[in-house]
């Protein structure tokens, strides 16, 4: 080949990728998509399908049969719908009190209320056990009876773990509301109650419909709290775990997996059908000024009840898992101790995990970003396919994807069990649709006349998207950045079922601790990681604050 035709050749080929750069990476990132989300679900599918001799429903016949696997779908069911119903209300009345109430009172309620936000859900089982437990603080202190492993338990820690999520999507509706509409009705005669009954609950409707939906998913998808105070008690995400890790029984562990999922992508597209393009519109553009009106006591006292009792368990939460760090069985043994941070393996595992967290944060950040670039700017058949198939990875629960990812990689051409990059590429696709969002809102603030005048200048589509889109949507690939990485420090559901002997991660560790009544070390790694996450989450606020890119304004979090 001549030098002429090598240019030749160079320059057909960098003309096509200026002309077909979106569809290139459309393509490509619908062969991810496709190959490390949707083929680890159709793996878990076709193992609760197929057996040693052939294709079956045998597994599914047992599972619909037998009373103990019954109970457990049931028991998961409830506990959503428990769960969802709580708090919703008492998210409800955090809100309006740190929107509508006496203002000394605002921030306050808002900083105690968001600070779960930092903490990994099973945090508050820990808490659970060092005061109830058979050898807890209360149970001892007060001779108590109840017993803290089973429904009762996991239902208070699952509240207590997505209350905050409640509060903060309810308390951004409830910011966006025209308080005028609400003077109006309290100047013509109508009272508090009526006022939340008759405007304030219907204009929130949108916002409480998705902080339900959205809490259903993660109550019946949540592996560490049913896992470490379910007790006998069964439940299907812990039962799954059970039947992979102890009885070896993959088959009846997929079908378990999809009956899992099923009522997650259910609510999912039920969330998408209820919400896609509906709107209260409540901000006419011009800035609306009121003075904070005295909330009547029927209100204010069962409000003020209800923001007490779950600011005073959430803040109980934190202070005993603090404490219970420094000593070695906090109500039992109160030696101070420093042992329990100083603990060799606990901070190996707390190593392994910021180094696979931080690999998951980079790619989960680059493809959020191109994905949201395609998803945007693109023009192709199947875009609005694609977009939902990046977000439904956030519906999915972390047991389905855990196993999937053992089933689909467990074997060449692409063995990646025992690895650090099958850690990193399951947390990639199970939040790498924050990211998405993050880009998608970057986006489209970005006026398309900005990269349609780089074109007339005569720059190529390379030399804009390099040059104008991606610095611009820096900001976006931050907070994707960050999300992934306090989001993949702490996950553990996913996790459980891929990490390899002697390579911990401090999720696991916590769980392995829990288990085996190692309190203090459990309760240790759990404060080292909140540190994590909360040094994570101040560095966000600053971007966020700096560059405005409104990612925490948009509920994602």
């Amino acid at each position: 080949m001549t030098c002429n035709e090598s240019l030749t050749l160079g320059a057909r080929v960098k003309d096509f990728f200026n002309k077909n750069l979106v569809k290139v990476l459309a393509f490509s990132l619908c062969l991810l998509l496709a190959l490390f989300l949707l083929y680890p679900i159709f793996a878990v599918l076709l193992k609760s399908l197929k057996g040693p001799e052939g294709w079956t429903l045998k597994y599914y016949t047992n599972f619909f049969t037998k009373s103990y696997y019954f109970q457990s779908l049931y028991n998961t069911l409830i506990l959503g719908l428990v769960n969802t119903g709580v708090c919703l209300v008492f998210g409800f009345c955090l809100a309006y009190m740190a929107t509508r109430g006496p203002l000394w009172l605002r921030k306050p309620l808002k900083i105690v209320s968001l600070i779960p936000l930092v903490a990994p859900p099973y945090l508050f089982a820990l808490s659970l056990i060092i005061l109830f437990g058979r050898n807890g603080f209360c149970t001892k202190l007060f001779g108590m009876n109840w017993e803290i492993y089973g429904f009762d338990g996991v239902a208070i820690s699952q509240c207590l773990a997505f209350i905050p999520l409640a509060f903060m999507m309810v308390e951004n509706t409830l910011q966006s509301l025209n308080p005028n509409l609400e003077e109006s009705a309290y100047d013509m005669g109508a009272n508090e109650a009526t006022i939340i009954r008759t405007i304030t609950i219907p204009l929130l409707a949108p916002g409480l419909l998705k902080a339900a939906l959205l809490i259903g998913v993660m109550t019946i998808a949540e592996f560490g709290n049913a896992a470490i105070l379910g007790g006998r008690t069964p439940f299907l995400a812990p039962d799954t775990y059970t039947m992979i890790t102890g009885e070896s029984d993959f088959e009846m562990g997929s079908v378990l997996s999809v009956v899992l999922i099923a009522p997650c992508i259910i609510i999912f597209f039920i969330h998408n059908y209820l919400l896609e393009g509906k709107k209260f519109t409540t901000i006419g553009g011009k800035p609306v000024a009121s003075e904070p009106r005295k909330i009547t006591p029927a209100i204010l006292i069962p409000f003020t009840a209800v923001t007490l009792v779950s600011c005073g368990a959430i803040a109980l939460s934190f202070l005993v898992v603090i404490l219970a760090s420094f000593v070695n069985i906090l109500g039992v043994d109160n030696s101070l101790v420093l042992t329990n941070y100083f603990d060799f393996t606990t901070n190996y595992a707390i190593y392994n995990s910021i180094r696979m967290s931080f690999i998951a944060a980079l790619i989960g950040a680059v493809i959020g970003v191109l994905l949201a670039y395609v998803i945007v700017r693109g023009n192709f058949f199947g875009r609005t396919f694609l977009e939902m198939v990046s977000l439904s990875g956030f519906a999915l629960p972390g047991t389905v994807l855990g196993i999937g990812y053992l089933l689909a990689f467990s074997a060449p051409p692409l063995k990646l069990t025992g690895t650090l990059m099958i850690l990193a590429l399951n947390c990639v696709f199970r939040f790498i649709a924050v990211g998405v969002e993050a880009g998608i809102s970057k986006l489209h603030q970005i006026n398309i006349e900005i990269e349609e005048a780089s074109a007339d200048l005569g720059a190529s589509f390379l030399t804009t998207f390099w040059r104008i889109v991606l610095p611009i949507m820096f900001p976006a690939f931050v907070a994707g950045f960050i999300y992934t990485f306090m989001t993949a420090i702490v996950s553990l559901s996913a996790v459980v079922f891929l990490v390899s002997p002697g390579f911990d991660l401090a999720a696991v560790k916590i769980f392995d601790a829990a288990v085996y009544g190692e309190i203090g070390i459990a309760s240790a790694v759990t404060v080292k990681l909140v540190l994590i996450v909360m040094l994570c989450m101040a560095v966000l606020h600053y971007i966020t604050k700096k560059t405005q890119t409104g990612v925490a304004q948009k509920g994602v979090f």
